[in-house]
């Protein structure tokens, strides 16, 4: 890390792209992060709330990271055509920075990909994750020819899990993880495509009836907060946390 503070990269980046062409709701846009949203990415990673559950806590608080991160990603969208970490935007009452969606190369799993997010506070318990995580698994199997796509999450993460369930991603169990270990799901087309008709509230409530009956009742008083306030999609990246490109 003391390489990347001491030498920050100086190339030019170009101003935000347009929306996505896949990645449009009536809630939700997407787009290509760029230099201009350096302070926007900064601001949102200083929020505490938002980090409590990341499983990669990387130092996005931290402009030269910051600078750094946005100049991997304009590679990663070079070289990895149709994957990326995207900017968010909720429209809904007007315009907001909402934080990120993504879909990325697996660094443990080479030729693999996972789906994830990260999102502020102010998109909680909004449904977004939902929404996002709907987008991105469309894209993923429908414009990208995807075989299945993973989602991670940190253990405690009650709500991540229940998203990925209700989008119909299969638990596979505590996995090692970027030095840790981390809940992880998987998801096929085939899957998805049977299960992407059905209402998002059915599937939401069949997943959190699964939770409970799998995992009985929580004791943890933090981990049923963030169950309730919480909004995170499928797992990091469903995970709220996926860490930077490398």
């Amino acid at each position: 890390m003391s390489t990347v503070l001491e030498r920050p990269p100086t190339t030019a980046l170009p101003a935000p792209a347009a929306t996505l062409p896949w990645a449009c709701s009536r809630r939700l846009t997407l787009r290509e992060f760029a230099e201009p949203d350096h302070d926007a990415l900064l601001a949102m990673h200083e929020e505490p709330r938002l980090r409590a559950h990341l499983v990669d806590d990387y130092p996005l608080h931290v402009s030269a990271v910051v600078r750094l991160f946005l100049q991997r990603l304009a590679r990663i969208y070079r070289e990895h055509e149709g994957l990326g970490i995207w900017h968010a935007s909720l429209l809904e009452p007007q315009p907001t920075f909402a934080g990120w969606f993504n879909l990325m190369p697996m660094a443990e799993r080479p030729g693999e990909v996972e789906i994830g997010s990260r999102l502020l506070p102010h998109a909680w318990g909004s449904g977004l994750a939902f929404e996002g995580g709907e987008m991105l698994l469309d894209h993923a199997f429908d414009d990208l020819g995807l075989p299945h796509v993973w989602g991670i999450c940190h253990p405690a993460n009650r709500s991540a899990r229940a998203v990925m369930a209700a989008l119909g991603f299969e638990p596979l169990g505590l996995l090692p993880y970027d030095g840790g270990m981390a809940s992880h799901h998987q998801i096929d087309m085939n899957a998805w495509r049977a299960l992407r008709n059905i209402p998002r509230g059915t599937r939401l409530r069949r997943a959190l009836r699964s939770q409970v009956v799998s995992a009985g009742r929580a004791t943890d008083p933090h981990e049923d907060n963030a169950h309730e306030q919480n909004d995170p999609p499928p797992g990091p990246s469903g995970r709220p946390d996926h860490r930077p490109p490398r």
